[in-house]
């Protein structure tokens, strides 16, 4: 009967695990940064869309996006950082179950004088030890753990969107450098077949010196350009070879064209992101590990008990070692409360509900660069496709104004310098407008990005 008075807390203890207060969390959380109901940009209400890869309509860019997460090592930390935390969890699932153990033993003793035999002793036991989790000190440990473990989970999610969206960016960077070049290389050759005219004109005395001097030093411009140009792809590329964890050789197949997108995306609504994008669940997380580690550094002030048995068996031989008389039962139960710590365990409170106010200001702050960035992007897309519309009509202007110039240098009605000139301008023209429509890539890249789409 004294058996089962001593177990009695065992099971008296086991409604005392820890309990996270969700709704007093949430409402801190709330608290910290108020969801609006709409977006002030205007946006389309519609659920996210998940596989925005699947907007550019892109398999190559596809596969270089899967080849960047399976290689890059940033991705393989945030990975094993998972498993880490991982790892402490189980270690604190550990800590609320009992420990058991296994032991045997042999010794022999010698006296001094010879005439007395050697004894030989053998034992063999079995122990357990469990500490009760009366104020729930244990399942809330569990419980940060837990949390971490998602916020963990929840990062590498955010590093691989991340390492996706870059991945992404740099190859439409390398596929727009590699038209730049296309561009400056049909520029040179234009610029040479005006200097070929000129020196024709000149030996038939309708140029002066003067133009063949002007035409030589704009195709020597336009060749300064393409070398730059060169200069700049080559660079994209390699930029994007080391994001595939490849040697920067330059050498990797591209797409041809950057591709068209001009169909808004939808954002939904500003509530659901707090759902959707990693880093905030991240940070939510986290929130959730500072109150438990809070609850489990304030159950440290009370007592905490431990209980114990064990079944050991000693005997001069095999034979005789389990014999009931060579067994004995033990069973223990150790009470310990703190008397004096200089202050330790009230300085532990003290800095994990710091910690705690730390992880709720860092929780608003993430969801406020959230909303930053998912209405910067909608305003940088609707100015950008303004913009796109703008530079396409000035391209096409500029082009046309160049080839009815052409036709008059032609005739002798204008000089080569408007010719010239009006060459730089539709040069810089049809610039702007490949840069734009990469810009517009960027900025759809970016609102995936803020808001948290599944690629």
């Amino acid at each position: 009967m004294n058996k089962l008075i001593l177990l009695a807390p065992v099971v008296l203890l086991s409604a005392c695990a820890y309990q996270a207060p969700k709704d007093v969390i949430n409402a801190q959380m709330s608290a910290q940064m108020p969801a609006p109901q709409n977006w002030s940009e205007e946006a389309l209400a519609d659920a996210v869309s998940g596989h925005w890869l699947d907007d550019f309509n892109d398999p190559l860019l596809s596969r270089l996006v899967g080849e960047a997460l399976g290689a890059n090592r940033d991705i393989a930390i945030a990975a094993d950082n998972v498993a880490r935390a991982a790892a402490l969890l189980g270690q604190s699932r550990a800590a609320l179950l009992p420990v058991l153990n296994v032991n045997a033993s042999a010794s022999q003793a010698d006296t001094l004088q010879s005439a007395n035999p050697a004894r030989s002793t053998l034992g063999a036991g079995l122990g357990a030890s469990w500490e009760a989790d009366i104020w729930g000190k244990l399942s809330a440990g569990k419980v940060a753990a837990a949390a971490d473990l998602v916020a963990a989970d929840e990062t590498l999610a955010a590093a691989r969107l991340s390492l996706a969206v870059q991945t992404a960016r740099a190859y439409f960077l390398a596929i727009e450098a590699g038209l730049q070049a296309d561009l400056s290389a049909a520029t040179l050759k234009d610029q040479e077949s005006t200097l070929e005219i000129v020196k024709a004109r000149k030996r038939l005395g309708f140029a002066a010196r003067q133009d063949l001097v002007l035409a030589l030093s704009d195709v020597a411009t336009a060749r300064d350009n393409l070398a730059a140009a060169h200069n700049a792809h080559r660079s994209a590329v390699r930029a994007l070879q080391v994001l595939l964890w490849r040697y920067p050789d330059t050498k990797i197949s591209l797409g041809a064209v950057l591709p068209q997108n001009p169909q808004p995306i939808p954002a939904g609504t500003p509530t659901d992101l707090l759902q959707r994008r990693p880093d905030v669940r991240a940070a939510q997380a986290n929130v959730r590990s500072a109150f438990a580690l809070s609850a489990q550094a304030k159950a440290d002030r009370w007592p905490s008990l431990d209980l114990s048995a064990s079944l050991d068996a000693a005997g001069p031989n095999t034979k005789t070692l389990f014999d009931a008389q060579n067994i004995a039962l033990n069973l223990g139960a150790r009470l310990a409360a703190p008397l004096f710590d200089g202050g330790l365990r009230k300085a532990r409170i003290a800095g994990a509900l710091a910690s705690q106010r730390q992880a709720l200001s860092r929780y608003g702050q993430s969801v406020l660069n959230a909303y930053r960035d998912v209405e910067n992007g909608l305003d940088r897309w609707r100015t950008l496709q303004e913009r796109g519309g703008y530079l396409s009509e000035a391209e096409a202007a500029a082009n046309e104004t160049l080839r009815l110039a052409q036709l008059r240098y032609a005739a002798g009605q204008v000089d080569l310098l408007d010719v010239l000139t009006l060459r730089q301008r539709a040069f810089a023209a049809s610039r702007a407008r490949l840069a734009n429509q990469r810009a517009r890539l960027d900025t759809r890249l970016d609102l995936y990005l803020a808001l948290g789409g599944d690629y």
